[in-house]
């Protein structure tokens, strides 16, 4: 927990340091990324910290994500294309729904008169883009471009069946499971055992660490040996 604490820490009093283009969308979008490793890690130590335990499962699979879509962004700059596919076409799902003018959440955007060519834009947006080969990428492709498979098929699929509230999530929440008496009761705000999220932590200091070295070499701040990895 202290090493992490630290980790943030030096991320912090180093990130004065990142200068970038403003107008490059990889600059943009690579510091963003990066500020997002910074933010989940804070928030994944407070939620252990203070045994906000239903959550952590749920912080980490939001920084995990981000430390992939950043590892394969600073890896290739044209990974860029298709976050941008991405981002139109879930874009596209919200304003073809506000459209319809039948969601009561989306009549903001519905009202909206210049919608119709919103729709256009991001349809043409879409072609040109997979016309150059880009597409909006599944999760398991984007693990698999990041060389990250392994943790696809196990991390990624324990921290996503918390979030889809899977039956073995909701046991491993509130079930305390008696073996011996083949019984088991159920209780809210479990304490946490000892060492329980460890591997998150671990985890997740060293996807930091890794996301502060790379932004520094990257950008050529001349601080990334600040990040030893």
């Amino acid at each position: 927990m202290d090493e992490y604490k630290q980790e943030i820490k030096n991320a912090l009093t180093y990130a004065e340091h990142l200068k970038s283009d403003k107008q490059h969308p990889w600059h943009r979008n690579l510091i963003a990324l990066y500020c997002s490793l910074i933010e989940y890690s804070d928030s994944l130590v407070y939620l252990i910290e203070n045994e906000k335990n239903i959550s952590v499962p749920l912080i980490f699979r939001g920084l995990l994500e981000a430390y992939v879509d950043f590892k394969n962004l600073a890896e290739e700059k044209t990974y860029g294309y298709h976050m941008e596919a991405s981002y139109a076409k879930e874009w596209l799902k919200v304003i073809e729904e506000a459209s319809k003018n039948q969601n009561s959440f989306l009549a903001s955007i519905g009202s909206d008169p210049k919608l119709d060519q919103q729709i256009a834009e991001q349809k043409a947006k879409i072609l040109e883009l997979k016309c150059k080969g880009y597409k909006p990428l599944n999760q398991f492709e984007k693990f698999d471009k990041a060389g990250m498979v392994e943790e696809y098929k196990s991390v990624y699929n324990f921290v996503c069946s918390h979030s889809h509230n899977n039956i073995r999530s909701l046991i491993d929440r509130f079930f305390i499971i008696n073996e011996a008496d083949k019984d088991f009761d159920m209780a809210m705000f479990k304490e946490q055992e000892p060492g329980e999220y460890d591997s998150y932590l671990i985890t997740g200091k060293h996807y930091l660490r890794n996301g502060s070295h790379n932004i520094h070499a990257i950008l050529e701040t001349g601080h990334e040996s600040a990040f030893p990895v």
